[in-house]
């Protein structure tokens, strides 16, 4: 990689951190094992706050215990790139576990956090 394309993917990356910093309703998690497809490498996915269309046909409760059927349904309905099944159930459990504190941060509010501390 030239330095060039290092700095235009350092920037990249900043942009979209300062992205998710101004806006509370997008998360990225950097992977620590990327997701191969084909030839894509994909090593940051980005997630959006979901909605209630989005836990349609979900137990709200069964996506907070993490469970992986439910949490698997609704990572695909607010994940880009978006990943399928095959991505998630494929993935190192380390990145699984960021995507799913990364979602639950968005389920819970602020003031259910600041009472669980």
């Amino acid at each position: 990689m030239t330095t060039a394309e290092k700095n235009q993917t350092t920037e990249s990356s900043t942009d979209q951190n300062v992205q998710s910093i101004t806006d509370p309703n997008i998360r990225i998690v950097e992977l620590e094992n990327p997701i191969i497809r084909g030839t894509e490498s994909i090593t940051q996915i980005t997630l959006r706050k979901p909605n209630v269309g989005t836990l349609r046909n979900l137990s709200l409760q069964d996506v907070l215990k993490w469970q992986v059927e439910a949490t698997n349904t609704l990572l695909t309905r607010i994940t880009a790139p978006s990943l399928s099944i095959a991505d998630l159930n494929g993935m190192d459990i380390g990145d699984y576990t960021s995507l799913a504190v990364e979602l639950t941060n968005f389920l819970v509010s602020a003031k259910a956090k600041s009472q669980a501390v």
